[in-house]
Order: C-alpha cells, then sequence, then structure tokens
C-alpha cells in the first residue's frame, strides 16, 4: 500500500505531504512526479513547485539524491520509508494545485509522487486535518471521512480534488447519478435551468453511446470567478473553471452567450469520457508523463469533441437551431482568419502541441492552425460526407460508436492512422482522398458545399473582423461594401494601443509595424480609440502613425487595405433538412 497524507498550509500556499510506503528488498527505489497531465498537452515541470523533500528509513533519516529535475532515487535499504515534501500551491487552473484560506485544488498528477515499480499497488490518501467548514469533492472511492483509495497511481491521478465551501447540486441522467460541485463567489443564479439543462445534455450524449458507460457515477467540479475559462476531463469527472457571471440569471428566456459558452464547457469536457478517457491515441496508452507523447491524432479527439459539444446543446434543445448557426458561423469565421491554416496541416497541428500550440507567441496566428477548431470543421465535413456519400446509411455519430464498441472489447487504444482505416472499414466508404486533403494538406475545407447538402447556406463576406461571423434569418440579398482592416489584434488604452499580433499581409505588416508597437498618434490626433478612429479612414487611404518602439518614437505612413472576405455568414435554406441532420434523423 502507497499512502500520502496530505495536511494544508493555507498561509503559504503549500500541501504538506507524507509518503509511506514499504521496500521488502535491499534495493535502491526511484520516486518521480510527473512532467505534464493528461489532456494538457505541454511539459508543466510541476516538480518545480517541490519546495522542501526529505527521506527517513525505519524512524532514521536517510539520505535522498535528486537524479533528474522530477526524480529521486533512495538508498538501497529495505524497511519502512517516509518522504516528506512540500508543494507549493497558487496555479489558478484545472491542471495544477491551488491553495488558499478559502478553497484547497488539485490535480492529483501534479501532486503525488510516484513510486517506481508500485505503481500498481493500492494508493491511499488521506487529510488528517482541515478547516472545519471544509467539504471534498471527488470521485476517488472513499474509505474514511476523510480518507480515499484507489487501485493504482494512473486510477489516483484521475480524480482530481475540490476542497472548501462547496454547494453540491445532485441529479440523475440514464440512470447515472451526477453532481455539480459549485465552488467560488457567484450571485444567486436559477439552480433549476443549470441542472435541467446540464441533465439534458448528459442524457443527450449518453444516449448516443452504446452501454455500458465509461463512469458508474460523474462528478463536474466547477469553479467560478473572474474572467477565467477552462476545463481538463477525467474518466469520471471534471475540472471546470468559469466567470460567475456566466451562471443562468433567473428569468432568463434564451440561453445568453455567457450561459451558452458554460453550456458548451460543460458539454465538451463530458463528451471526453468517452472520446479521449476511453477512446484514445495508442501514443496514450499507457501515458508516459515524463516526456511528450506525440501523435497525429488529436484532431480526431479534441477536434471531434468540439465538434459535438455545440451540436449537443442543439441536439438537447438547450439552444435553439439559429443560435447553434451562430455559433458554427463564428467557428467558421475564426479558422478563415487565421493564416496559419495555410502553412500547417491538422496532423501537423497534432502533433507540434507540445511545442506550438500550448506555446503560442506574436505569430502564432500566421503560423499555426487550431486542432480544436479546424478539427471541429473536418468533423462537421467527416459527418456530412459520410451521410452523404452512404445515403445516410451511416453517420459520424455511428462511426464514434464503432469506435467505443472496439474499446470497451478491447481496451487498446488507436494506433496513428488508423482511425481513419477503421472509419473507412466500418461504413464501406472511400474516404481516402477526404482524409489525405483534410489531415495532411492545407487546403481548405469543402464547406460550402457540404453545407448544401443538410439545407443551410455560406456566404463569405468582407466584414470587419469585430464582425466574427453570424446567422442570418434570410439569405442575404447584398453583399456588403467591404470594410477598413487595420491587420493587428491590439490592447487599447486610454492614450495609446499597444500591438500584440500582426498578421500576414494586413497594413500594420506592409507599414512595418510590429507586436508591442505602441500606437499614439493618427493624422496627428491623440490614439484613444484606434479601432473607431481607424474605421473612418477610407480604403486605399494613407494615414501617418506615430508609435514608441522600445522607447523610441517612430513615424510610419499605413496604407489602409479593405477586409478579406473572410466572414461567414450562414443561412437556412431547406428548414427540414437541416433539423433533420440537427436532430439526428438520417438524412
Amino acid at each position: 500500500m502507497i499512502n500520502y497524507k496530505i495536511t494544508p498550509n493555507p498561509l503559504v500556499h503549500e500541501w504538506h505531504i507524507r509518503l509511506t510506503f514499504r521496500q521488502e528488498h535491499d534495493l535502491e527505489t526511484e520516486i518521480s512526479l510527473s512532467n505534464w497531465v493528461p489532456g494538457s498537452y505541454l511539459i508543466r515541470d510541476f516538480s518545480r513547485h517541490i519546495t522542501t523533500i526529505r527521506a527517513f528509513c525505519n524512524g532514521e533519516y536517510a539520505h535522498l539524491t535528486q537524479v533528474k529535475k522530477n526524480r529521486w532515487r533512495t538508498a538501497p535499504q529495505p524497511g519502512e520509508w517516509e518522504i516528506y515534501y512540500t508543494v507549493y500551491a497558487y496555479d489558478l487552473s484545472v491542471r495544477g494545485s491551488f491553495l488558499t484560506a478559502e478553497r484547497g485544488f488539485f490535480d492529483g498528477a501534479c501532486l503525488f509522487l510516484q513510486v517506481n515499480g508500485q505503481e500498481n499497488s493500492a494508493h491511499q490518501i488521506e487529510f488528517p486535518i482541515l478547516p472545519k467548514t471544509w467539504r471534498i469533492a471527488t470521485t476517488l472511492p472513499q474509505t474514511g471521512i476523510h480518507s480515499f483509495q484507489t487501485t493504482s497511481y494512473h486510477d489516483l491521478i484521475d480524480h482530481p480534488v475540490e476542497l472548501g465551501n462547496i454547494e453540491f447540486l445532485d441529479f440523475e441522467a440514464g440512470g447515472i447519478p451526477h453532481r455539480i460541485a459549485l465552488s467560488g463567489h457567484y450571485p444567486d443564479f436559477d439552480r433549476d435551468r443549470l441542472v435541467s439543462d446540464i441533465r439534458t445534455i448528459c442524457e443527450t450524449e449518453l444516449a448516443m453511446f452504446p452501454s455500458p458507460a465509461p463512469f458508474t457515477h460523474y462528478l463536474f467540479l466547477l469553479h467560478v470567478g473572474d474572467n477565467i475559462y477552462g476545463g481538463l476531463e477525467h474518466i469520471s469527472s471534471t475540472a471546470l473553471l468559469a466567470d460567475r457571471h456566466s451562471l443562468p440569471p433567473h428569468g432568463m428566456t434564451d440561453a445568453n452567450d455567457a450561459y451558452t459558452q458554460l453550456l458548451g464547457l460543460f458539454s465538451h469536457e463530458y463528451f471526453h469520457a468517452w472520446n479521449v478517457k476511453s477512446i484514445k491515441p495508442a501514443a496514450f496508452a499507457p501515458y508516459d508523463l515524463d516526456r511528450e507523447n506525440y501523435t497525429e491524432q488529436l484532431w480526431a479527439f479534441e477536434g471531434i469533441t468540439s465538434y459535438y459539444d455545440d451540436l449537443f446543446l442543439a441536439r438537447s434543445r438547450t439552444i435553439a437551431p439559429e443560435a447553434y448557426l451562430h455559433l458554427l458561423a463564428q467557428s467558421i469565421t475564426r479558422v478563415q482568419q487565421t493564416k496559419g491554416r495555410l502553412k500547417q496541416s491538422l496532423a501537423e497541428s497534432s502533433f507540434t502541441a507540445w511545442n506550438k500550440f500550448y506555446k503560442q507567441d506574436e505569430n502564432s496566428p500566421n503560423a499555426i492552425v487550431s486542432y480544436y477548431q479546424k478539427g471541429a470543421l473536418a468533423a462537421l465535413c467527416l459527418d456530412l460526407a459520410i451521410r452523404s456519400k452512404s445515403s445516410g446509411r451511416h453517420t459520424l455519430d455511428s462511426v464514434m460508436q464503432q469506435h467505443y464498441r472496439d474499446w470497451l472489447d478491447t481496451r487498446q487504444g488507436i494506433p496513428e492512422k488508423q482511425w481513419q482505416a477503421r472509419c473507412q472499414a466500418f461504413t464501406d466508404l472511400d474516404l481516402e482522398d477526404f482524409f489525405q486533403t483534410t489531415l495532411y494538406t492545407t487546403a481548405d475545407l469543402p464547406l460550402a458545399e457540404l453545407l448544401a447538402t443538410i439545407g443551410i447556406g455560406l456566404q463569405w463576406q468582407a466584414q470587419p473582423r469585430s464582425h466574427g461571423g453570424a446567422f442570418l434569418p434570410e439569405p442575404p440579398t447584398e453583399t456588403p461594401a467591404p470594410a477598413s482592416d487595420f491587420g493587428a489584434r491590439f490592447k487599447q488604452s486610454s492614450d495609446h494601443a499597444t500591438l500584440t499580433h500582426v498578421f500576414n499581409g494586413g497594413s500594420a505588416e506592409n507599414a512595418a509595424l510590429c507586436p508591442q508597437d505602441k500606437i499614439i498618434a493618427i493624422d496627428g490626433y491623440a490614439c484613444t480609440d484606434l479601432a473607431a478612429q481607424w474605421a473612418q479612414l477610407p480604403i486605399g487611404a494613407t494615414a501617418r502613425l506615430h508609435y514608441f518602439r522600445t522607447g523610441i518614437l517612430y513615424v510610419a505612413d499605413i496604407t489602409v487595405q479593405a477586409t478579406e472576405a473572410d466572414t461567414a455568414v450562414l443561412y437556412i435554406t431547406d428548414r427540414e433538412l437541416f433539423e433533420n441532420w440537427l436532430y439526428n434523423d438520417r438524412v
């Protein structure tokens, strides 16, 4: 048995941990901490947060040698070992650990040292001292009031833990107990609405996959705060962060944008219980948490999940069909406005997640494409192509169902390129050209052609970048005149705008502007609202900019360029056809 006793020290944001285990032989033992957490593809070097570590064997001080940044080795001595260590915890995210006088949270991968060679032993954790008012929320199997036990180390780190003042909201979906553990400070809200909508979404997702579900109970750990957002999947739970104002207010009719985003977050992470935590790349079976685990298949796991997250909001009728099309138009626009889509394929985006997608900089919009966003659109295209080519006999749903059946039978990950091969074998369709073009080239997706098969029209318009894409209740009869485009992202202050990203081919780049330039004047007037001031300039005109770069004043002439036709507008051409697809009637 591997034992951990965890004592919080909130004032200094530290977990004090006593790890005990028995070494039967006169051998060295290595202990290590994960370098990354499953579901978040970046080496995070969690061991940097270990502030002290010391060892004892049979009650006597024992030497502990650090052999790598995240690995220590004991002396070759049999007996009862105790490792005392502290972990600094002030990472307000879903993938680390956080501790204050109000709240504690941790993902086990960043907290629990692994006793190498005893990973498959039973692991027990205990909280001997907690503040009296604190409650614990986790899906760890409970053995006592403050103690829990799992069958292995990898099981141990697949159950995040929330501690503090927690409100529990319980419901049942598909005969399975579900719970929302809500923490943080938040205004009063419509709890019945939240529970009803999340229940409906869960029931819709459960109904898609064959039984049994990969869990017997499920927990949503939702912490709300100020302008935070994120989620990380686990086999029977998920850790979520959201803005406190995204909770549904009393009296709301249609879901507003903030609440829709919250519902999408629930939907996305819940779907991962099947797609990533169950069906997964062979590169993740098992996870090697010491180093990067490379795969070209993240488009099929994060991308397909991103396709279904909003789709399930519509299928469950928690949002209207028109609201779904608005979200889809925004997704299409985001990808089209990313110049990196012309340089990086989806397979490359997946493979290089470790050093590109998760390490974005000022040039990332010009260099990479998101396997989440473009992957979701690729999944949409694949779904529509399968339906069209099979005359409705198959859908992406049926492909995902078969992948899950295969996982239930074998519990094995999917080798590289086998996702596509299994899809073609199951549907008996030749999709080789589709996969080759979609995954391994930078060609744009055939969205307009495939959306037309389900009664949706797509028009590209030259709108201001702030437009973002939209649904129109009627087909557009006129094409709007192009707006002006500055060609950069920026942060506006009271008397200047600081450029954060400069897009390839735009006005800003052609004027030799760079990220971090501070624009202070346009044609001699103080830059108090760059977006509004730029919008007043006619296309083709030349303006004079004054700006600071590294403390030096510069002057540049900039030509006003027109926006590209890269904003998606969607409209319904055949509502019956569209709703048959949306609500998953075969088309």
